[in-house]
């Protein structure tokens, strides 16, 4: 048995990922779990020993991103640093090797001779610094004076970045103590891909993201195609039991839910100027009115993205709201939403919601909507079990061909590279030199 240290430090992505890896390592292993405050069901399900034999620990710990950020910070490098001397693991897995939360756990694990890994948590862009491209605007949009033209806004955008790289990579942790990360990939300019800094591999879900990942410059041989926790058999029964099948949640008939984003500008994809707030509303309301007229027997939720405020918040957004639709608390999980519903759709910018929703369910109906054509809005295009939607015309056929039972979901070709279980990856981990 290997003494395994696990940290992840977003909730959703815990409950829709990491908690699968988890399951599969505790079975085996010795394990420590680092984790922010996670929900009520996530945590009673952790308490359980008949599901994480090898849990010996849970360590909880805050974000050092919010409040006292310095304060945090030091105490959570201090924690990370404690952990490692004391439980000395021979392998840490984190979501990233990005975040100095995760970086200072993989600089101590590695002074200690253990082996690292980050996991995949979530879907991936391709596509080399659109995110960053899409920050850098939302900054200048939201973050900076108006009054300003927007040539200077967008100079201001970067620069500001450029000073929040410095802050986070180099002045956070020399008040913790410690050295500066060195190097120019940063969550500050939103590359969200691992194996760029310390940890020694990274396990993806697919050959599309292995190659996203060569094409970002990770060498080949640090990477390994593990698939998503729900591909493989024990896993997927766990989630069933844990989670999908919570308190009775099954699916029911002409049920539709509408993953919502809470970003609400956005920007053309062919000039990249802004959609307005104002606009964004009435496209979206737009796209809630066709659905909901053409299944109007239908029961429709929107499921607010949970950084958005309220449910409220968005009902005003939307204005007059069709009788067969809800707007549901965006603090609920998305996974019981995705159990209920027979169609699952998402907006721009994409969601990693709809990725998990076809690993889920394969069989149900995923829909990505890019409408009016928007930046990073064609990020679902030729994704397997997802199909992509540039058109009124073609959204509102294919919801006719939904109300009519006509509508056939394209099959996969299901061909990916992935190993029997996690027990697998970890042995070649810990064998390799």
């Amino acid at each position: 048995m290997a003494k395994v240290l696990f940290q992840s430090m977003n909730p959703q992505l815990f409950r829709a990922t990491f908690i699968g890896y988890l399951y599969e390592i505790a079975r085996k292993h010795e394990v420590v779990l680092l984790i922010e405050k996670v929900d009520s069901d996530t945590q009673r399900l952790l308490q359980d020993k008949s599901l994480f034999p090898g849990l010996e620990k849970i360590i909880f710990f805050e974000s050092a991103f919010y409040g006292d950020l310095l304060r945090k910070n030091y105490r959570l490098c201090r924690v990370l640093r404690e952990t490692v001397r004391e439980y000395k693991p021979d392998i840490v897995v984190t979501h990233s090797d990005m975040w100095p939360a995760d970086m200072y756990l993989l600089r101590f694990a590695k002074k200690a001779g253990a082996k690292t890994l980050a996991m995949q948590a979530g879907f991936r862009i391709a596509g080399e610094r659109k995110l960053y491209e899409w920050s850098t605007l939302m900054n200048a949009y939201q973050k900076i004076p108006q009054a300003l033209p927007f040539s200077v806004r967008l100079v201001l955008a970067k620069t500001k970045k450029y000073a929040g790289h410095f802050f986070y990579y180099w002045v956070l942790p020399l008040t913790a103590g410690e050295k500066p990360f060195l190097g120019k990939t940063s969550f500050v300019f939103w590359d969200d891909g691992s194996g760029h800094r310390d940890a020694d591999y990274v396990a993806v879900f697919s050959k599309r993201d292995y190659d996203v990942c060569v094409k970002d410059g990770v060498k080949r041989e640090k990477i390994f195609v593990i698939g998503h926790p729900l591909e493989r058999p024990a896993a997927r029964e766990f989630f069933e039991k844990a989670y999908f099948a919570q308190k009775g949640e099954r699916e029911e008939a002409k049920t539709l839910t509408i993953m919502w984003p809470d970003e609400v500008i956005g920007f053309r994809n062919d000039d990249r100027s802004l959609i307005s707030e104002e606009e964004m509303q009435e496209r979206r309301a737009e796209v809630v009115a066709l659905i909901a007229t053409r299944l109007a027997d239908w029961k429709i939720f929107i499921k607010p993205h949970p950084a958005a405020e309220s449910a409220a918040e968005v009902k005003e957004s939307l204005g007059s709201i069709p009788s067969n639709v809800s707007v549901v608390n965006p603090l609920e999980p998305a996974d019981a939403y995705i159990a209920r519903s027979s169609v699952i759709i998402g907006m721009p910018p994409p969601s990693t919601t709809l990725f998990t929703a076809s690993k889920q369910s394969p069989e149900k109906i995923v829909l990505s909507l890019n409408l009016y054509d928007e930046f990073l809005g064609d990020s679902y295009a030729s994704f397997e079990g997802i199909e992509y939607v540039d058109s009124k015309d073609r959204l509102a056929s294919i919801v006719d061909a939904i109300r009519g039972g006509a509508y056939r979901k394209k099959e996969g070709d299901g061909g990916r590279s992935l190993f029997p279980s996690m027990e697998t990856l970890l042995h070649i981990v810990s064998a390799r030199a």
